[in-house]
C-alpha cells in the first residue's frame, strides 16, 4: 500500500495497517507527536482504530524543545 508521510511516497509493509501500527513501525515517541490524516488530526485514543487506505496523506508533527 502507498502513502504519502510527510508529503514523501511510501510504501508500507502492510496493507493493513492503523495509525498506532504506523507510530510503532516508525518508532514515534510516547509522547509529543500529534498525527493528522487526510489533513485532519487524529486523537491518539482513536490511532489503534483508525485505518490506513491507499494514498491517505499522514502528516507527523513532533514537539521541539530547547531556546
Amino acid at each position: 500500500m502507498s502513502i504519502f508521510y510527510n508529503n514523501v511516497p511510501t510504501e508500507l509493509p502492510n496493507d493493513y495497517m492503523s495509525l498506532a501500527d504506523l507510530a510503532k513501525w516508525k518508532n514515534l515517541p510516547d509522547q509529543g507527536v500529534a498525527i493528522a490524516l487526510n489533513d485532519k488530526l487524529i486523537r491518539r485514543e482513536q490511532w489503534p482504530v483508525t485505518q490506513i487506505q491507499d494514498m491517505d496523506r499522514i502528516s507527523v508533527i513532533t514537539a521541539a524543545f530547547g531556546g
